[in-house]
């Protein structure tokens, strides 16, 4: 018997693609294949620090030497990390930093150690991507991600801290050299996982590290709360063209031609929680990427029962902050992505979720306007930002001559940010004591709205340099709504920094 998939059954997932090295200052860099000593970024006070590193290299599915290689490694069998690829069964990638003793071979108060099958990274398959990961001995923590993926994300077993991530044997990028963490002194392992990594050495970059720094944007993968409003599609464009002729004058049905994919579009709406589970979403909304200039990409999956839905490189082009008198805080979102993927594989890694759901009814709403409160009589007030994007021309002779399928079809892939609209409109009845704006229009003005639990819950605007046009309603009340927009140009709308434009609980 066949079994149906239902739309509230569906399960929305985000997996983040921001760059993990946008806003890091580069410290040094280390070329492959040579030793890397005690010194600069590796010196005995910065090996107790955290740090991250990264570069470029070709990821294998199998070896080509015989026994294990190594992608990363400084310091011995006292401290020490050793990054590579273990040839066991199957073969995995393999991750250990903090106490270098081989007797230590999972994670504890002192280390971390981590072994993932290959099979379930897809980024083995024999292409070149950049690798990072971040070691942070101070808060007891280790992460690491591929082309901008979370792999993994490793605390101690007690939550502690542990005393430094290497000792003072040399190591090196991409080979390995003298004591190796995990590999008793003289051992066959030790001399082993210093083989150097196979790779195309062609694709192979400098390591790059970054000294005592955090990534921001760990993407870490998160499950959101969706109601059953989620919509999802993409459609190909058929560009029929006419078959009748002089000779054939019968031939009136036109021909399809259907070579490319329009963008994939998408739509759901999360509460805007107490707790902190809603930051990676409005990053997305409101941060650029690390050109300054664009946004950054997630991919979204739509898990079901029998069924997983992917689109990929997904960007949003509308935030829509709901308040509504008597509702909980609400973010719409609308957004496009390059491909829409039934049968997809689902990746998990799922990162926790809080244990407890806070929703944020509307006990404070606060707006004012050029230095003027709005006390009382406000009854609505909507908020959106406009992320205009438009997608780069995808359509080239030689890939409409292979395109024999949906598989093969030209999908978009890039896109340029055109322009950015903040935007919105406040409805308040006209007073007695406050009357002055109906039916005027204002330039150069700040607004500021605050809306949720409390002053520190909820969403915040400051906005600055605003121009608001104010027109009557004549209802059986009369009332006067304020239409406004942002002319302000700021590095970014969600950094505090730059002046806390947005903000969601103070974030």
């Amino acid at each position: 018997m066949a079994t149906y998939n239902f739309k509230k059954q569906a399960e929305l997932y985000l997996y983040p693609t921001i760059d993990v090295e946008s806003g890091l200052t580069l410290s040094e860099e280390q070329p492959a294949f040579t030793q890397i000593g005690a010194t600069g970024a590796f010196a005995t006070t910065q090996r107790g620090r955290k740090v991250v590193m990264a570069g470029e290299l070709q990821l294998n599915t199998t070896n080509i030497n015989s026994g294990d290689e190594v992608i990363f490694e400084h310091g011995g069998s006292g401290y020490g990390t050793w990054i590579g690829r273990r040839a066991m069964n199957p073969n995995k990638l393999h991750f250990r930093t903090g106490v270098g003793t081989n007797t230590v071979t999972e994670t504890g108060n002192e280390g971390i150690v981590v072994s993932i099958a290959l099979s379930d990274i897809p980024e083995f398959d024999n292409s070149p991507h950049t690798i990072c990961w971040e070691i942070d001995p101070p808060n007891g923590t280790a992460k690491l991600w591929i082309d901008n993926r979370l792999i993994f994300s490793e605390t101690t077993s007690d939550g502690s801290s542990f005393t430094s991530w290497s000792g003072s044997n040399p190591g090196g990028w991409l080979q390995g050299f003298e004591g190796i963490a995990g590999a008793a002194s003289g051992s066959q392992y030790e001399s082993e996982r210093r083989s150097a990594w196979s790779g195309n050495t062609n694709v192979n970059s400098k390591l790059r590290v970054y000294t005592n720094q955090s990534v921001e944007y760990d993407n870490a993968p998160v499950r959101l709360d969706v109601g059953e409003d989620i919509t999802f599609n993409q459609t190909f464009t058929d560009d029929a063209f006419e078959q009748r002729t002089l000779h054939a004058p019968n031939k009136l049905h036109e021909q399809s031609n259907i070579k490319k994919a329009n963008p994939a579009n998408f739509e759901f709406t999360i509460p805007a929680l107490v707790e902190n589970d809603l930051r990676t979403v409005v990053q997305l909304l409101l941060d650029y990427d690390s050109s300054g200039h664009s946004l950054n990409t997630f991919d979204l999956y739509i898990k079901l029962p029998n069924d997983v839905y992917k689109i990929e490189k997904c960007v949003i082009t509308n935030g829509t902050f709901i308040i509504e008198k008597l509702e909980n805080l609400k973010l719409g979102i609308q957004g496009q992505g390059t491909r829409l993927t039934r049968g997809a594989s689902f990746p998990g890694g799922v990162t926790a979720r809080s244990s407890t759901r806070t929703f944020q009814l509307i006990d404070l709403l606060t707006v004012s306007i050029d230095g003027t409160s709005l006390t009382e009589g406000i009854y609505s007030a909507t908020i959106e930002l406009q992320n205009d994007i438009k997608w780069n021309p995808y359509t080239t002779l030689n890939d409409a001559l292979s395109v024999t399928n949906a598989n093969t079809s030209m999908y978009p892939s890039n896109f340029t940010l055109d322009k950015r609209i903040l935007s919105g409109s406040i409805g308040q009845y006209v007073l007695s004591n406050f009357n002055s704006d109906v039916q005027t229009w204002k330039t150069g003005i700040n607004i500021s709205i605050t809306a949720g639990k409390s002053q520190t819950q909820g969403f915040q605007f400051s906005l600055n340099n605003c121009t608001f046009t104010n027109r009557n309603e004549v209802a059986e009340v009369f009332t006067q709504r304020y239409d406004f927009r942002m002319n302000d140009n700021p590095t970014d709308l969600g950094d505090k920094t730059t002046g806390s434009y947005i903000t969601f609980n103070n974030i």
